[in-house]
């Protein structure tokens, strides 16, 4: 009876003196909880994706409301505390942009706090003063006519014709085949459609180069986005994404969170590229979110890349993914001329041959140009022995060992044997262990002592910092003022240099004998991409790529039959061991003063798991094992089935937070680096 009264008279109170009752207001905050806060609010107007100020323990914070409901379905069994100010009448957040963001929290198993926040601008998230002036979309006067050639005309026709569906569209081209100018033509039909476009790029110093090519042939110059922008730039380009019908949006990984309205079309440039992945924080890959939100918006989705990721092949061969071939060079210049050096006959001297030195005075007397790579970042130190060409493997597990100069010891990442380096077992009578890489620096010496009259410029994360130096390095190349370039995979990101005669490559044996199950792969797209560099214009170029193993089986399918014949035999390797694209990986990294303690919380996952679907490597030491006096353990999970694994995370993620708060963890899923 008093239940029924005390509804009455609350019925009777709104419908008379028409009181509010107050919302419940679910919002979360850029802190890492993967949970939401309730308050309450008697504003009817009140949506989901605005920001509001409320009080948080004894501080007040920005949120944004991820939830609204209505008082009566949820009885109030606790006091809560009321908003203190809507900041958004109209939601910063678009009904697309946060269904994209409840998937990526969910799939990457990161806060959805942290993600929202990673989706709005710097001025957003601390409520700085917004610009009073909007950014004024440019309209080029003096555009030319784009001209395809046949095979260009052929994909453009097929897209085109489904060009309000969602597909994913994988152009295949040799490096220097045209992508980009397919690229423009396809905007140009979207733009004249009114439409926005998002082009991906996977970094910074690949914008400008872009930025001109799109400005050449359209009537629209695009929009740049990406790091190197101040907070009000960013912010003026997030608010044009969020106004206007006709804007191109050429970007680095972080334009995938632009609040679009209505996307016409997506290029992610150089799709299997590793920059696309984030490795802080929240650890997810643009392009496949970039592939979520075309699916969102039901346009063509475009992956462009000479040397496909593993996991794009595999969804062309399972029809997928739709595959256009671009087999001729646009410029009609010819493919370089690759010549390998046998490294333990030439002895490299501070990573560099007597043949490969030879060359660079050929083609620098001649006024060409060199490009000198070193390995991308990231491979692990294998060690090799220079006379029998043997690899130090586990002899645990048969995994390649990676060698710690700080240590002096060989450390396996797979089942985490060591041992010092006098303990291996002798391959030879004459063994000579050499750890593989070199540092770009201590080339860059050598080379300004072997050439002091040429300008020389080292192209790596080290040396280009900062936007200037950026603008300096671009500015500097397309004036022909540097002789010899010397870099990592910075160098070979797309880049169109003019008169580059000779390539040479001189640690492949890093990649080669990597440690990390995709080292084959990145070497492969390396050897491919770097040499997509030399001879670009009219001239045939040149490619030298020194290594110890002349011999090596999958450096001759490379060189012999390219990228795809070689994609398709590591890709049958992949398949007998059920790794990555025939199964679906985490990893979880664990940081602790306590090794031991460490070790056995990945051990204690690892007795969690019950079900035969679900495969387990670990723990071993992560691949930095120390870094500010705490220990890295990690732990490979993985499974055939995506969601079986995300369920076994979810669980491992329960266990995890109940643990001492100083104790670090972060899960990376399908990690690029394992």
């Amino acid at each position: 009876m008093d239940k029924v009264l005390f509804h009455y008279s609350k019925t009777y109170i709104k419908a008379v003196y028409n009181v509010s009752m107050p919302d419940l207001v679910k919002v979360v905050f850029d802190i890492p909880i993967n949970d939401s806060f309730d308050y309450i609010s008697e504003d009817k107007k009140i949506k989901i994706g605005s920001r509001v100020k409320v009080s948080f323990g004894n501080t007040t914070r920005i949120g944004v409301i991820v939830d609204v409901i209505a008082a009566e379905s949820k009885p109030k069994t606790y006091k809560l505390k009321k908003i203190d100010e809507i900041i958004d009448e109209v939601p910063i957040l678009t009904k697309e942009m946060f269904k994209t963001c409840r998937w990526a929290s969910s799939y990457y198993h990161h806060p959805i706090g942290q993600v929202i926040f990673s989706a709005i601008t710097p001025l957003h998230r601390k409520r700085r003063k917004e610009p009073t002036s909007k950014l004024k979309i440019q309209h080029n006067e003096s555009f030319e006519e784009l001209i395809l050639n046949a095979e260009q005309k052929k994909i453009y026709k097929s897209i085109i014709e489904d060009k309000k569906k969602f597909k994913v569209n994988v152009i295949r081209g040799v490096t220097g085949s045209g992508k980009t100018e397919l690229y423009v033509k396809l905007a140009k039909k979207s733009i004249e459609e009114n439409s926005q476009i998002l082009i991906m790029v996977p970094e910074i110093n690949l914008i400008p180069q872009t930025l001109e090519r799109f400005k050449k042939y359209l009537k629209i110059i695009p929009l740049q986005y990406h790091s190197n922008l101040t907070a009000v730039q960013k912010h003026k380009v997030w608010k044009a994404c969020y106004e206007e019908d006709q804007i191109i949006v050429i970007g680095t990984r972080s334009s995938i969170f632009l609040p679009f309205r209505e996307l016409g079309l997506i290029v992610i440039d150089e799709e299997h590229d590793s920059s696309y992945k984030q490795t802080e924080m929240f650890k997810y890959n643009a392009r496949d979110i970039g592939i979520l939100r075309g699916h969102n918006f039901k346009c063509p989705v475009i992956l462009g890349s000479a040397t496909p990721s593993f996991e794009t092949i595999r969804n062309i061969k399972i029809n997928k993914y739709r595959e256009y071939r671009l087999e001729k060079r646009y410029h009609k210049s010819k493919l370089p001329m690759i010549t390998i050096i046998d490294s333990s006959i030439d002895r490299p001297n501070e990573g560099l041959t007597n043949t490969l030195i030879n060359s660079m005075k050929i083609e620098l007397e001649r006024n060409r140009r060199v490009i000198l790579f070193l390995g991308r970042r990231g491979f692990s130190n294998s060690v090799i022995c220079a006379n029998c060409k043997t690899i130090v493997k586990c002899p645990r597990c048969g995994t390649n060992m990676t060698y710690h100069k700080n240590v002096e010891k060989l450390i396996c990442h797979n089942c985490d044997y060591n041992q010092n380096v006098e303990q291996t077992v002798k391959c030879c009578d004459n063994q000579a262990l050499t750890p593989l890489g070199i540092g770009t620096q201590r080339v860059e010496n050598k080379i300004k002592q072997l050439f002091p009259n040429k300008s020389v410029m080292r192209v790596d994360s080290d040396n280009i910092t900062s936007k200037k130096d950026l603008e300096d390095f671009i500015e500097k190349a397309n004036n022909n003022e540097i002789d010899i370039f010397i870099g990592t995979q910075m160098i070979v990101k797309g880049h169109d240099f003019k008169d580059i005669s000779l390539v040479g490559i001189l640690n492949i044996d890093a990649g080669l004998y990597s440690t990390d199950f995709r080292g084959l792969e990145k070497t492969a797209q390396l050897i491919t991409q770097v040499s997509g560099r030399s001879g670009r214009q009219s001239e045939h170029g040149n490619v030298l790529i020194q290594t110890h193993n002349p011999d090596h089986s999958i450096l001759k399918t490379i060189l012999k039959d390219g990228y795809e014949k070689f994609s398709h035999i590591a890709l049958e390797q992949r398949k007998n061991v059920n790794l990555p694209p025939y199964s679906h990986i985490a990893l979880i990294v664990l940081s602790s003063s306590n090794m031991n303690f460490s070790k056995s919380v990945l051990n204690k996952l690892r007795e969690m798991n019950r079900n035969k679907s679900i495969f387990i490597y670990g723990p071993a030491q992560s691949k930095v094992p120390k870094r500010n006096n705490q220990y890295n353990y990690q732990l490979l999970v993985g499974s055939n089935s995506s969601k079986l694994l995300s369920e076994h995370i979810s669980k491992f993620e329960i266990y995890l937070s109940s643990l001492n708060k100083k104790i670090r963890w972060h899960i990376d899923i399908d990690p690029l680096e394992s």
